[in-house]
């Protein structure tokens, strides 16, 4: 392992390519790539995305992306790799969490379809707040197990040893996932552990991961600026709230497509980050979830300590104090009227702006909708109303 405060640029015609993992500031990054993406493009640093994050299309590279979403996402892809692997600026990146949940077959056929000399970049953070985050995450996925039974589970389902104990077709279980020596030990065997580089903001900083970026690709400081945008969690009220109606709706039969193109995604995942605001009340992990994940953490600083990548920062500042989790957290059993009617108006809303196609015995996947996700406030209202009118009058008169 080298270890580094800073890390040399990139030579001319190299490839960056940012793989999460998820909620370590991911969000905060893509934000800022996409604002100075002018600015980037000038000094000869083209970003193959299109948007901040394209999701979609690194679900297809990782061979992660559900059926019910299409095939259109296959073509998308090709056209980015092709734009990775021939633009002629004088670093090319891309980056998106998504391309972490890729398995060793996915990961090969990821660097084979981008076909640059390539550097992997993984941003960190501990995973004992992590794995609160990540089960709040999965609530807007239709998730419906309670944040201890939840972490029960996936601690059974891996060892501290990596063997992993439980199968998947799609969403790797998330020690699995978010595992260091996995990385070192699958990408690394692909693009060469020399050119894996893991950041380990010190506590509080948020902007490791962006001056690590800077200095890769080559650009002056602070061309990359934090942007102000929400993607805080829901206070654990309003999670449990959403996972009990995930668990009602699943119950009486409710289909996962139809979710995920209403409270999942698009306008429902848009509005639910209005949430945010109200008042605050984290989703803590138990001390005896941190004294586990510490375990695993150690085990993981081992195999990277033992490889040939890069760190920026200390890998110790991924270990947490068990002492300062909570021993015994009851989740929590009602909400405010506030929070119970802002909620209400979410489901309220993305029910009414859904395009539900016509039933037939065969019963059709869902069409997916319009990509309104990232729309502004006004837009995503009028949008709204617009597919509430059609569905009151499918001829779309007012």
């Amino acid at each position: 392992m080298e270890a580094a405060l800073e890390v040399e640029s990139l030579p001319d015609g190299a490839g960056l390519i940012h793989i999460g993992m998820p909620k370590t500031g991911t969000t905060a990054l893509q934000a800022a790539l996409n604002d100075a993406r002018p600015t980037l493009e000038s000094s000869g640093v083209h970003n193959v995305g299109r948007r901040r994050h394209e999701m979609n299309t690194a679900l297809t590279a990782a061979g992660a992306l559900p059926s019910y979403w299409g095939d259109k996402w296959q073509r998308r892809w090709t056209a980015l790799a092709e734009d990775f692997r021939t633009s002629p600026a004088r670093c090319v990146l891309w980056s998106s969490e998504s391309l972490s949940q890729a398995k060793p077959d996915r990961i090969q056929h990821i660097a084979d379809s981008l076909g640059r000399d390539s550097r992997v970049l993984i941003t960190l953070r501990p995973l004992a707040p992590l794995l609160a985050s990540q089960w709040q995450e999965v609530l807007r996925r239709r998730g419906t197990d309670p944040l201890d039974v939840w972490l029960h589970r996936h601690f059974d389902s891996v060892s501290v040893d990596g063997t992993v104990h439980t199968t998947w077709t799609r969403v790797m279980p998330v020690l699995h996932r978010f595992s260091l020596r996995r990385v070192v030990e699958q990408w690394g065997a692909v693009f060469g552990e020399e050119n894996l580089i893991f950041v380990v903001p010190p506590p509080q900083d948020r902007t490791l991961n962006l001056r690590t970026v800077e200095r890769l690709v080559g650009v002056p400081q602070d061309t990359l600026a934090l942007q102000h945008r929400d993607n805080a969690s829901l206070p654990y009220p309003e999670a449990e709230m959403l996972r009990h109606f995930n668990r009602v709706y699943t119950e009486r039969g409710g289909d996962h497509a139809t979710w995920m193109f209403t409270v999942g995604g698009g306008p429902g995942r848009y509005l639910l980050r209005q949430l945010t605001d109200l008042d605050p009340h984290p989703i803590r992990t138990p001390r005896w979830a941190a004294e586990r994940a510490n375990e695993h953490t150690e085990a993981w600083i081992e195999a990277v300590a033992g490889s040939r990548a890069t760190v920026v920062g200390d890998l110790a500042d991924l270990l947490v104090d068990p002492a300062e989790h909570p021993a015994d957290e009851r989740a929590p059993t009602a909400v405010s009227v506030e929070s119970a009617g802002r909620l209400a108006d979410v489901l309220f809303q993305v029910a009414l702006g859904y395009d539900a196609p016509e039933t037939t015995t065969s019963g059709p996947a869902p069409a997916p909708p319009k990509e309104i996700g990232d729309l502004p406030a006004r837009d995503l209202v009028r949008e709204l109303g617009r597919r509430a009118r059609r569905r009151i009058d499918p001829r779309g008169r007012k």
